[in-house]
């Protein structure tokens, strides 16, 4: 079942496009990761997908209604950028506060739950403004969970946290996902750390969706590769096949051959010269996550 779904959906802010013709899915039970540079759209689309900004264009769909049906705005709980948090109030009472705004049924009982669930302790009373970049995003991550959403929309929620920090948002977003079935879409420019979480991505640049990939496909995609270009591709590869006993090998449209297990390059030149087939091009190829983001992103800009 399809929790997203946008169709054309595109926001103008005056001579430019912030999103363009945005066509995105995302699957119930997915983590998916949306990448793209600093000013590719992402946190404009979140806006759109919560109802904090309309469409000039197009729509989206949540868990099959428009943004603006009640009912799934309903099964949404967002974080987009800063938590706005109340500094001289405790988490506890920031939570409390919210909880009455929404007006939650025996909101004391659901905001003590969700303090322990995010890692933090209903009984702590210091001010907001005391608590650590961590804290503040645990707490906007306790907030976006009030009400009990099906559906959690995060933008950048471990930006500036530290290494223990990101661990344990790490960690929450897995637990939620997994012991609760809440599905997430999360933006993030620290793609080692979202690789560690994501089912699937979806790469955005400039308002536009380049790409969406599942993270076997991806994992697949980054996998390291001989490649040769022989001068003739295809008696080459039934060639190597047979000489050496080959399995996980491909041919590319363009007579490339890539070979996805361990090759001695030695043999693999001896074997085609024997049959006096000529290589014009033979080398490992590496692959990394960031490298393959940055390539389909066409660029090198900060993500």
């Amino acid at each position: 079942m399809s929790v997203i779904q946008t169709r054309g959906l595109s926001k103008r802010y005056k001579d430019r496009w912030a999103v363009n013709r945005l066509e995105l899915v995302v699957e119930q039970g997915d983590i998916y990761g949306f990448i793209g540079q600093n000013g590719a759209g992402k946190s404009t689309t979140l806006k759109l997908l919560c109802g904090l900004a309309r469409p000039t264009q197009g729509e989206a769909l949540i868990f099959g209604k428009p943004v603006r049906d009640s009912v799934a705005r309903r099964r949404v709980g967002a974080l987009i950028e800063q938590p706005g948090l109340y500094p001289d109030l405790s988490g506890r009472e920031n939570l409390r506060l919210y909880a009455a705004l929404l007006g939650l049924d025996n909101p004391e009982r659901q905001v003590d739950e969700i303090l322990e669930t995010v890692g933090l302790s209903p009984k702590e009373k210091k001010p907001v403004r005391h608590y650590s970049m961590g804290m503040k995003q645990r707490l906007g991550v306790a907030l976006a969970l009030l009400g009990g959403p099906d559906l959690l929309l995060l933008d950048e929620p471990i930006n500036g946290l530290d290494p223990e920090g990101i661990r344990e948002m790490r960690e929450l977003l897995l637990g939620l996902n997994r012991e609760r079935g809440l599905t997430i879409l999360v933006s993030s420019h620290i793609l080692g750390e979202l690789s560690k979480i994501a089912t699937r991505y979806g790469i955005i640049q400039q308002g536009r969706m380049v790409e969406q990939i599942t993270a076997a496909e991806l994992e697949q995609k980054c996998t390291d590769y001989l490649h040769l270009r022989p001068s003739q591709p295809e008696m080459a590869a039934a060639l190597l096949e047979r000489e050496l006993h080959l399995k996980r090998w491909e041919m590319r449209p363009e007579g490339e051959i890539r070979i996805y297990e361990a090759a001695d390059t030695r043999a693999v030149g001896q074997v085609l010269a024997q049959a006096g087939i000529a290589v014009e091009e033979m080398g490992l190829h590496r692959q990394d996550l960031e490298g393959y983001f940055l390539e389909r992103m066409g660029g090198t800009d900060h993500v």
